[in-house]
């Protein structure tokens, strides 16, 4: 909603809003939803910001990611009326001083539950998984009776596996525990519902269902607080999380059916894949009528491990990929974004399989593997954001972009360090010698090794963490099935990156400073652009929970499980309503001709916009 025009639904939130009643906005693709969102919390600050700032109150946002916490607090100029959040920062920070009820929850609740489901794993047998679930069981009995006698304060970390005899949480746990104590605890109900008379969900079909329940509980008597949910059910593409979401008892449902972003063409393919809304062009783009087009190849018949392409089925795949982009003579057009459907496919197309397959194997966990997927992890960061920009500069030419780089982040450049005294032409001097060291280690050390120079150079101030992990000895062989290698599991996934080269580094980051015209399906959320190609191939992506050949051509793939339609459903809309203006679809299969006559059957592509190679 770029030109700021009021729409049907921004009109009924303003109206819950004056009359304090809960809400759900059900936003297609590309309806404005976070200008809506944005909007009502302006309105809030008009009406009655004075009186809340009065009684120390705010209004809170809760939203998925830091990076949409960074764009919603710009926009509202970084008002202190407002709270604006991720999920898990709001839940811990408002449960974390309640130390006796986080422990009786723990050991009433959550860990009971825990040691139930491992229960549950056990049929009895010697098989693996139920050893390792009599052996969870143990272990979980154990911990709990350590809590029980110790008491310990309740702490929140970075870990894969909670040890609850230390009262160390991790990322799950901080849902469970948290979504429990508000539902059960009136007075915690009551201190939330003072503190925030008004509480914005954004994201809502990426939260979780208990913790939807425990807000709704906040909110559930009439008048304030009220809670505002704003999301897209058909846009939920993560795992257990809330997908249908919906207020307290009388609150209102609010559809919105403008879609700002899309082509006419585009939007006539959405509205095909979903009937709960559908939507109509608006805005600028109402009398764009753009263009779709697919394209289904013959796919390989896979002669790899568990029907997998080989190294030379990939190389023959990768080739129709390029012929097919000729053949739409989109090869040469900047604004084409390229979405696959995982990953690993980028990966190997930018040469950083080996990152990839480290930081989703074995010794990662989903927030390490979140860390990587956006830079951020302790190991990553100081390669993403000093080192290979040093290097890239260097290899440019730019000495005053180096000189710059190492003024921001390193303590030996700092306007007020040791050498704060020397001349600019001093300066330049050290930062040419320091990146030539850099740039000879670059070719040939390992990532430990460039690390330590930093370290040892005063180049970087290194994390506390990744200092001590760089100083100690290298782990012993790791058992998956030892319970202490899994809650320990990242000193194994510092071993294996300290022995890598940095060949691989400079693509990773240019991959996520998108200086690539690649992305996942996943990873495109939220995002737009003028032209896009979406590759759809099951055998390369190697998914179970997805299946785009069953889900959209089931009659000749096979039908798909019902989870398995319905998370690909969602992604294909989530990757499809992406393009503005033009989108092409590239589909592999093992029967094209059969799945094309059936995607025309269906009606989702008409005869003249499907093609074969």
């Amino acid at each position: 909603m770029p030109d700021l025009q009021q729409t049907e639904a921004d009109i009924q939130i303003s109206k819950c809003i004056d009359e304090e009643r809960s809400f759900a906005v059900i936003a297609g693709a590309g309806s404005g939803k976070t200008t809506s969102l944005i909007e009502a919390l302006k309105k809030i600050r008009e009406a009655q910001g004075r009186q809340l700032r009065e009684h120390g109150q705010k209004v809170v946002c809760i939203t998925y990611t830091n990076r949409a916490v960074g764009v919603i607090s710009s926009r509202l100029g970084y008002d202190e009326l407002y709270a604006v959040t991720t999920l898990h920062g709001f839940l811990w920070g408002e449960v974390s001083r309640f130390q006796t009820a986080l422990r009786e929850a723990l050991i009433e609740h959550v860990v009971p539950a825990h040691i139930e489901k491992a229960e549950q794993d056990d049929n009895g047998g010697n098989s693996k998984k139920s050893i390792s679930a009599r052996k969870k069981v143990e272990r979980l009995r154990e911990e709990l009776a350590e809590l029980i006698e110790h008491s310990p304060p309740v702490k929140y970390e970075e870990t894969t596996v909670s040890d609850y005899s230390k009262c160390v949480l991790n990322h799950d746990d901080i849902i469970d525990v948290a979504s429990y104590l508000i539902a059960e605890k009136p007075m915690l109900q009551k201190g939330l519902g003072f503190k925030y008379p008004f509480i914005f969900v954004d994201e809502a079909q990426d939260t979780f269902p208990q913790v939807m329940a425990a807000l709704n509980s906040v909110c559930a008597k009439e008048g304030l607080p009220i809670i505002g949910y704003f999301g897209d059910p058909m846009q939920q593409i993560y795992d257990k999380r809330a997908g249908d979401f919906a207020g307290p008892d009388g609150s209102e449902t609010i559809s919105k059916q403008e879609n700002f972003r899309c082509s006419v063409s585009v939007i006539n393919l959405l509205n095909k894949l979903r009937d709960d809304v559908e939507q109509f062009p608006a805005g600028k783009n109402a009398d764009v009528m753009g263009s779709v087009e697919i394209t289904i190849a013959q796919s390989p018949d896979p002669e790899g491990p568990r029907k997998t392409y080989t190294s030379e089925q990939l190389d023959h795949v990768s080739g129709m990929f390029h012929q097919e982009m000729e053949n739409w003579h989109w090869q040469d057009i900047a604004s084409v974004k390229k979405l696959f459907l995982a990953r690993q496919m980028i990966a190997r197309r930018l040469n950083f399989s080996k990152l990839h397959r480290l930081f989703t194997g074995v010794y990662s966990s989903s927030r390490s593997q979140s860390g990587y997927e956006d830079g951020t992890h302790y190991l990553l960061k100081p390669f993403v954001e000093v080192i290979y920009p040093l290097m890239s500069a260097r290899a440019k030419g730019e000495s005053k972009v180096i000189l710059e780089v190492l003024r921001q982040t390193s303590p030996a450049f700092s306007p007020s360090g040791v050498n704060r005294g020397k001349s600019l032409k001093q300066m330049l001097n050290r930062a040419d010698e320091i990146s030539s060291k850099l740039a000879e280690l670059w070719g040939g050390a390992t990532t430990k090794e460039i690390l330590k120079y930093c370290e040892d150079s005063d180049l970087l101030q290194l994390s506390d963490r990744l200092s001590s992990q760089l100083k100690r000895d290298a782990r012993e062989e790791f058992d998956v099935d030892d319970e202490d290698h899994q809650r320990d599991k990242g000193d194994w996934l510092a071993d294996e990156f300290f022995e890598m080269d940095c060949s691989e580094i400079g693509p990773y980051v240019d991959f996520l400073g998108e200086n690539s015209p690649f992305s996942t399906q996943h990873g495109s959320k939220g995002e737009e652009y003028p032209n896009v190609l979406v590759v759809i191939d099951d055998i390369e992506a190697a998914w179970n929970n997805y299946s785009f050949g069953k889900t959209l051509t089931p009659i000749t793939a096979g039908d798909p499980t019902e989870r398995q339609a319905e998370l690909t459903r969602k992604l294909a809309y989530v990757c499809f309503s992406r393009a503005e203006v033009n989108l092409r679809v590239l589909f592999f299969s093992l029967n094209p001709k059969d799945a094309g006559r059936e995607l025309i059957d269906r009606g989702l592509f008409g005869e003249e916009q499907v093609s074969y190679i």
